[in-house]
């Protein structure tokens, strides 16, 4: 096993033990020196240390969400990655120092190959977590990723009712399946999520407490993200007011994070994952992306080095001006219209 390896398993493991420590002035202030000053310096000899990658499979899903943000793009000639490239981009990945990836969609337990990424993920020393709408998570589905070595399942909730997140979902059965598939990774000993979203309604009529009610009732810990403008929801007005922000950073507990374990207190400032350079996404046709939310292409793995794309990307202007948000940095109009002419552009 190799030091990078080493270093990025007892960083992981170090997490759980540092949560007591969160939003503490000492910790916020660690935590930014290690984003700004200590992870670039290591990435100098190590080009992707502790980086997670969100990677799209595919975008083949069997519901049609209302606020769906992923898919947009049109598919070019090439089409959606092979198995063959996907196994070289974890391999290369790996190489590079990476930490996690995280499997997404589109719905990435419709990829056939899934477990198999997985097992490779973990025979090179990284980190492997999914998210689901819950469809395929039955019994059999639960113990082939948890023989793949799977750590974490996230499961997509959009309601307490089972009603309402089947229309919206456009499934009849879609809750009831991803509540029996959070008790199954439970019976199972894998860890899993709720994974919810907060909008002006559900923070107004209390839904948003009572997903999180729900999900202490199962068993299970919680991340959410707030409204995002993007995909089918980039012409509605859904970002948060500072006040409903407010509210929403209220509601952080130890088991309720936003996006991320670093903002599981409610006194520690937003960081954006992507631009803190924790994360960045590859799309289902290769192109490498701050976040799949943010659909402005930095490269594509079919046509340059994985390496490449990256450093051009952390280094680019977006990415030196990008990170002083309070929110999700798709929902500041400031940025998105700096950044027109990137977010607007066709992708490789």
């Amino acid at each position: 096993m190799s030091t990078t390896t080493l270093l990025n398993k007892l960083s992981f493991r170090l997490r759980p033990l540092l949560s007591g420590f969160y939003g503490t002035s000492w910790f916020i202030s660690f935590t930014a020196f290690y984003f700004r000053r200590l992870l670039p310096l290591a990435r100098r000899f190590v080009p992707l240390y502790g980086v997670t990658v969100v990677l799209s499979m595919s975008y083949k899903c069997q519901c049609s969400c209302a606020h769906c943000g992923v898919g947009k793009a049109p598919a070019p000639a090439g089409g959606e990655l092979t198995r063959e490239e996907i196994l070289k981009f974890i391999e290369d990945l790996a190489g590079l120092g990476g930490a996690c990836v995280h499997f997404f969609g589109g719905e990435p337990l419709m990829a056939p190959a899934l477990a198999e990424y997985v097992a490779r993920t973990r025979e090179l020393g990284m980190m492997a977590s999914v998210d689901t709408n819950g469809l395929l998570l039955d019994e059999a589905m639960v113990l082939r990723l948890k023989a793949a070595g799977i750590e974490r399942i996230r499961v997509s909730l959009d309601s307490p009712r089972e009603e309402d997140h089947d229309v919206n979902r456009g499934i009849p059965g879609c809750w009831r399946k991803a509540v029996e598939g959070l008790r199954l990774c439970l019976k199972h000993g894998i860890p899993a999520n709720v994974s919810i979203y907060a909008t002006k309604e559900n923070l107004a009529n209390g839904d948003f407490e009572k997903m999180i009610a729900l999900a202490r009732e199962i068993g299970v810990g919680v991340r959410f993200l707030s409204s995002i403008q993007s995909g089918r929801w980039k012409e509605k007005d859904v970002p948060l007011s500072p006040e409903e922000i407010a509210k929403l950073r209220g509601l952080v507990a130890s088991d309720v994070c936003w996006e991320t374990e670093f903002l599981q207190h409610k006194d520690v400032p937003f960081w954006c994952n992507s631009m803190i350079g924790n994360k960045f996404d590859v799309s289902a046709y290769g192109d490498v992306l701050a976040c799949c939310y943010l659909p402005a292409s930095f490269g594509n793995l079919r046509k340059e080095p994985l390496e490449t794309i990256v450093k051009r990307m952390w280094g680019s202007e977006m990415f030196r001006k990008g990170s002083d948000h309070f929110d999700c940095p798709m929902n500041d109009r400031n940025f998105t219209k700096l950044h027109e002419k990137e977010l607007t552009a066709p992708r490789a």
